[in-house]
């Protein structure tokens, strides 16, 4: 479980576990709630959120009470710009992928008759180099 040192009203340690020794305690992780909480350790919870493809997350804010501290992720929606950039990101993630697929297959169809290669393999090799070439300097 992860604790909260606040004082005076301000989270000034965690959220994290308890510290086997502090200041001039030690044992503190064998104390109780009730002792903790004299020394201003009080239990944090969260409310994590989890983001669709077009969402970020932000930042965590904080309600102390007496009970505890308790912690709310938030996030936002991405603007037309992180969109745009996710998506070309994400085509060339893509497009790496698949030649990582492709590329030796090709290659090998590109060998001799004898090495297992063929005659169209080679063709398309041919013909596409300078076709592959453009598009990889798109990336």
């Amino acid at each position: 479980m992860n604790y909260c040192l606040v004082e005076d009203g301000v989270i000034t340690e965690g959220p994290r576990g308890l510290p086997k020794s502090w200041r001039n305690v030690s044992g503190l992780n064998l104390a109780s709630d009730a002792e903790l909480k004299e020394k201003g350790w009080i239990p944090y919870s969260d409310t994590l959120v989890t983001t669709g493809e077009y969402e970020v997350k932000l930042d965590t804010t904080f309600v102390i009470s007496a009970d505890g501290v308790a912690g709310t992720e938030n996030k936002r929606a991405m603007t037309t710009a992180e969109k745009a950039t996710q998506d070309s990101n994400n085509a060339k993630d893509e497009i790496r992928r698949l030649e990582t697929l492709e590329t030796p297959r090709r290659l090998a169809e590109a060998f001799s008759d004898d090495s297992g290669g063929s005659s169209d393999g080679r063709a398309w090799l041919k013909a596409s180099r300078a076709k592959i070439d453009i598009e990889r300097n798109k990336i």
